[in-house]
């Protein structure tokens, strides 16, 4: 039908697409759930990430900073996982995983756990 956003309702042959912001939501949630990114301060200065991976063993996104970008690459096998995040400057945090917490430089980061 030619939408280019999410549409009104779910019958697509009387439904229209709007630009509305609840139709975004659903790909910041790719980014705090599953990619386990967010703020831990104000103006995100800290990050805390906490990734939520369920049955995938391998992934990598990045998601616009104030400062930059992060970015991540999660490889897990047998319940390790190997762990590659880059921070922008200025930027801190801690990383979460199976209750292990590591803390996060500005820069890159290689963690195993």
């Amino acid at each position: 039908m030619g939408l280019t956003t999410w549409a009104e309702t779910s019958d697509v042959n009387t439904s229209r697409s709007d630009c509305h912001a609840w139709g975004s939501s659903p790909n910041i949630e790719f980014f705090r759930i599953v990619l386990g990114i967010n703020s831990d301060a104000a103006g995100f200065s800290k990050v805390l990430i906490t990734p939520h991976l369920g049955s995938i063993d391998d992934i990598s996104g990045e998601m616009p900073h104030p400062n930059g970008k992060i970015l991540v690459n999660y490889k897990v096998k047998q319940g390790a996982i190997q762990a590659e995040i880059e921070l922008p400057e200025k930027t801190s945090g801690n990383f979460i995983w199976k209750g292990k917490t590591l803390g996060l430089k500005a820069g890159k980061n290689s963690l195993k756990l």
